[in-house]
């Protein structure tokens, strides 16, 4: 599959002051990294996107690479070079260390003690700023929040892997990463890429139900995908559940519930103003978001009910490569980019 691509705005590059002297560079580059796709954009001085594109990054365990290619290729959309570049920001899925530019963790990368942002820096000669991609989609869904950011506010993403964050205060600036994918869950026995077994990861992500339904698809030979249950996707599952599948329901559904009773868990906890839930499995009428829902309204203790808002992402995918720009900028001392274009409001279903 190519890379998914967006239109690029045109670049002010080589602006100069009067008096003919150039600006310091002002375009900000900012990478997406997921456990299976990687996501950059190039962003201008104003907070816009100059580029955008998606695409699997198809590292094996340990691998970088994509990173500064991905970088590299939002910027030649742009039409710009590294010269026009103030720093880096990039996302990871995974517990990091973002003044030392350390990956602590990041299993479903194979990423362990990873000086990422000195090895990234010195490749590319630029400040690079390492952030957890779950904070920085947060700092750009927190943005367009209706009525203004609130706090505290827990934001919780669903993709290849589970991951949240709480903002405890707006004006600090920087949430608290709670690594939730890696909490024990009751019954919990499989392997996780962190080396224990029963955490959330191995129940609620997008990896785990997706090799739960494909472990008895191939066990039942009149199932319709049985043929490509060693090969079937997190898509095919949805797609199969939103179609009647019973066997994809029940599957999506337990995946759900043991999200959702995590997601109460973290609102009896923080007591937060509003909860924002984002990643593939969150749209509205998903199977998979009906059963957090359920869940999470059936833990949450009762005069909490009414007490916080919870909504779906309002950015959609391009808040990872805005949000960890716009941490780097905070990082490094600039200005905070401007609020991003939400796209049209979402609230999920019950």
């Amino acid at each position: 599959m190519g890379p998914t691509v967006g239109p690029a705005r045109p670049a002010g590059r080589g602006r100069a002051r009067p008096g003919g002297s150039r600006r310091p560079p002002a375009t900000w580059v900012g990478v997406d990294v997921g456990g299976t796709n990687v996501r950059a954009g190039a962003v201008d001085e104003d907070g816009h996107l100059l580029s955008w594109l998606s695409y699997p990054h198809r590292m094996r365990p340990g691998q970088f690479h994509a990173v500064p290619e991905a970088a590299g290729k939002a910027l030649d959309m742009a039409r710009l070079s590294w010269t026009d570049v103030a720093a880096v920001g990039v996302g990871i899925a995974g517990l990091v260390d973002s003044h030392a530019g350390l990956v602590i963790d990041a299993g479903n990368l194979g990423w362990h003690d990873l000086a990422l942002g000195r090895e990234l820096s010195r490749r590319l000669g630029v400040p690079v700023v390492i952030e957890n991609d779950v904070c920085a989609s947060a700092i750009a869904e927190l943005a367009v929040l209706p009525g203004g950011p609130v706090s505290p506010w827990l934001y919780l993403s669903v993709g290849t892997g589970v991951g949240a964050c709480v903002v405890l205060d707006t004006a600090d600036g920087h949430p608290l990463c709670l690594n939730v994918g890696h909490l024990p869950v009751p019954g919990g026995s499989r392997l996780c890429p962190c080396g224990k077994y029963g955490c959330l990861e191995t129940v609620a992500s997008g990896t785990a139900f997706t090799q739960a339904a494909g472990a008895r698809i191939a066990a039942d030979p009149d199932h319709v995908l049985h043929s490509r249950a060693a090969t079937i996707t997190g898509k095919d599952v949805v797609d199969s559940a939103l179609a009647g599948d019973a066997l994809s329901l029940e599957v999506l559904a337990a995946a759900g519930t043991a999200c959702g009773s995590v997601v109460a868990n973290l609102v009896n906890m923080f007591i937060p103003a509003g909860v924002g839930l984002a990643g593939g499995m969150m749209a509205p009428g998903s199977p998979y978001l009906v059963a957090l829902l359920d869940a999470a309204r059936r833990d949450i203790t009762p005069w909490m009910q009414a007490r916080f808002e919870l909504g779906c992402g309002r950015v959609g995918e391009t808040a990872g490569v805005t949000g960890v720009v716009e941490l780097a900028r905070r990082r490094l001392g600039e200005a905070p980019v401007p609020r991003p274009e939400p796209r049209s409001a979402v609230t999920p279903e019950a």
